[in-house]
């Protein structure tokens, strides 16, 4: 065991040192998701996130970033253990400069051609979800908790395709930070897998000029819902209730792709019916704007798996082609934050929606990965 400087601040929730957490699960774990959109060419998502697995004795980071028919993926891992205070893996680090006001976003410059100095400004106050439990096999699969955030960016991104300065009024972003006990991808030797009981989710923070909303839905394949967090914030500092109430069901009509290759929206309706009785019905249009996950090792890439150990200090980077019909199933299969655009009651916002449709769901068959098979079988 080792002390670190926060063992001095009266912190603690279990009689351990800081460095070390109150669980012994390998899959223990702590992350920060970050995602910024253009959201006035529509066009460009730069998306990023920190992991910490303490059980591990892995730190990893991710940056990917989307625009033009390209996806640059850099992806990070270190030994934790030899810092575990910092948020630093190789060139990348994030500081928490004011907490849920501001955050600081440094890659210094790497092998990717990626590189930015960046101000990430909260502009709502966060929103708390509910805790998300699992059981399979007698075993917890998901003890885990997070809250949401939007915010504007705002700072200098250098990247294969040049230089750009973000502004807080094109620049808009979410972001959150987890901590609990997650599945951790499967590696050889591990027993089979466990088939999720969902089969659709959908991920989707959204803000406004005057509030934001963040959504978290798992239906298994009836379209029953088996999670569901959802609620509404105000401006940051405010001390006023939101301006609607708790959401308490949501319904979707989600329109996709017929021909992609991957599950790719187009637009739809998402009703949110409040505790009052009332709905609330959000107009949804997707743009081209979409970074998948998967570059920054999400279900796993090409032998890198999230949380697994990857040495002292080791750097991979590569760039898709997102126009490649043949690769995209591959690259979009764990889900991408793709921009949206959220209409309601005259009221214009952004966001991202991460979504995934497994075969077996009884609606939309054309995003299912069984339906695509169908299309290119001879």
């Amino acid at each position: 065991m080792r002390l670190s400087a926060s063992d001095e601040s009266f912190t603690h929730q279990v009689p351990l040192p800081h460095a070390m957490v109150g669980s012994s699960d390998p899959s223990w774990r702590e992350r920060f998701w970050i995602s910024m959109q253009d959201t006035h060419n529509k066009d460009a998502v730069l998306s990023c996130g920190f992991g910490q697995y303490p059980n591990q004795d892995v730190q990893e980071a991710f940056v990917v970033y989307a625009q033009g028919g390209r996806q640059h993926n850099l992806r990070l891992s270190r030994t934790l253990s030899t810092d575990p205070e910092h948020l630093r893996v190789g060139p990348f680090s994030i500081e928490v400069v004011r907490p849920y006001q501001e955050l600081r976003l440094v890659l210094e410059d790497n092998p990717s051609g990626l590189a930015f100095d960046l101000r990430w400004l909260g502009t709502m106050e966060p929103i708390l979800e509910e805790p998300h439990l699992e059981v399979h096999r007698n075993r917890v699969t998901h003890d885990a908790i997070r809250y949401v955030q939007v915010g504007r960016v705002e700072g200098g991104l250098s990247t294969p395709l040049g230089q750009h300065a973000l502004r807080p009024d094109a620049w808009w972003g979410e972001r959150d930070h987890s901590w609990g006990t997650r599945p951790l991808p499967r590696s050889a030797g591990s027993p089979p897998g466990v088939r999720p009981n969902w089969r659709m989710l959908f991920f989707c923070p959204v803000q406004f000029e005057d509030f934001s909303l963040h959504l978290y839905l798992y239906e298994d394949a009836a379209g029953r819902e088996l999670h569901l967090t959802a609620g509404f914030s105000g401006p940051l500092g405010s001390m006023a209730e939101p301006p609607f109430g708790r959401v308490v069901a949501v319904g979707h009509d989600l329109r996709w792709a017929a021909d992609a290759p991957a599950a790719t929206l187009e637009s739809g309706t998402v009703t949110l019916t409040l505790e009052d009785g009332t709905s609330m019905d959000l107009e949804i249009t997707a743009h081209p704007g979409r970074a998948c996950l998967r570059g920054g090792g999400y279900e796993g890439w090409n032998g890198w798996l999230q949380g697994h150990w990857k040495g002292d200090d080791t750097l991979e980077h590569e760039v898709w082609d997102l126009t490649d019909a043949s690769n995209f199933y591959r690259y979009a299969k764990a889900g991408s934050d793709h921009l949206i655009e959220v209409r309601h009651g005259g009221r214009t916002g952004y966001g991202v929606m991460e979504y995934i449709v497994l075969p077996g769901y009884h609606r939309y068959r054309e995003a299912t990965a069984d339906r695509r098979a169908e299309k290119v079988s001879p």
